[in-house]
């Protein structure tokens, strides 16, 4: 992927099709997690240019000075800052946002923080603290940060995508490309280490959410569980304009359960 400078990054961008923008943010630990999902897009969504780039510090996206970032943590606000400065080199005024995951909640901060860039906003299960089934979800996730402690970060990649699906995660893997699970190294341990400290500060803001006038749409895995579940009816009160998709029989890992179903549900969003 070729690279743009934002701020004091150089951010790998691509950049395909011809109509109206729509940039995707992926999730915590693999860079390319959105490429199924863009493909299924570009096949069954016409009328779309798709943006798809790889966060500061994952994939070979780099901090400062062209090198790995290695340093302090990067926040949720960097990231969103990050969105908002890709579509100024890209010459956007505004774009729909699809994040997913953590990238849900970088999608949230931008249209938080700049609301009438966001021609719509569409959520896939982002990763919202402020709900009741927090702390148990945060306590089943606890093992895997204890792994990446003690330096097993193959070991806490392994642990986050069989918790998740223990049967198929590494055919779904596979469907990305022969090195997935090398990505989901590097891009898991710059997350557990950079990104997600910022998830501990970063609040949900009922007074910024409020000028955000954009289309929302919620989708939801039917068997991704409560904490996903109170996120979306968080979402509905935050922005009471939301919409909803439920995906069937899928769970977190929905964006390479069921990408063609997602682009289907992001179509009729979008022409409604």
């Amino acid at each position: 992927m070729p690279t743009t400078r934002i701020d004091d990054a150089d951010i790998e961008v691509d950049v395909s099709g011809d109509g109206e923008p729509i940039l995707l943010i992926h999730g915590s630990n693999l860079a390319d997690g959105l490429r199924p999902l863009a493909t299924a897009m570009h096949r069954h969504v016409r009328g779309l240019t798709l943006v798809r780039y790889h966060r500061r510090g994952m994939g070979a996206s780099t901090g400062r000075d062209g090198k790995p970032w290695r340093g302090e943590p990067v926040s949720i606000e960097q990231h969103a800052a990050d969105v908002l400065g890709l579509l100024d080199a890209l010459g956007l005024p505004s774009a729909h946002i699809l994040g997913y995951s953590y990238g849900g909640t970088v999608a949230i901060e931008a249209a938080l923080a700049a609301p009438d860039r966001v021609r719509s906003l569409i959520l896939v299960e982002p990763t919202l603290r402020e709900v009741p089934s927090s702390n148990r979800y945060l306590g089943q996730m606890a093992p895997v940060m204890d792994r990446y402690r003690a330096g097993d970060v193959a070991g806490a990649v392994t642990a986050t995508f069989t918790g998740l699906d223990a049967e198929h995660w590494r055919e779904l893997l596979a469907t990305i490309g022969p090195d997935a699970f090398e990505q989901a190294l590097r891009d898991g341990e710059f997350f557990y280490r950079a990104e997600r400290p910022s998830l501990e500060d970063w609040t949900f803001s009922a007074q910024r959410a409020a000028a955000v006038r954009a289309p929302v749409l919620s989708i939801l895995g039917t068997r991704s569980g409560a904490f996903f579940d109170d996120g979306r009816e968080l979402i509905h009160q935050r922005f009471p304009q939301c919409a909803d998709a439920d995906i069937s029989d899928v769970n977190h890992l929905l964006y390479l359960q069921a990408p063609k179903t997602i682009a289907l549900e992001v179509a009729r969003f979008l022409r409604a």
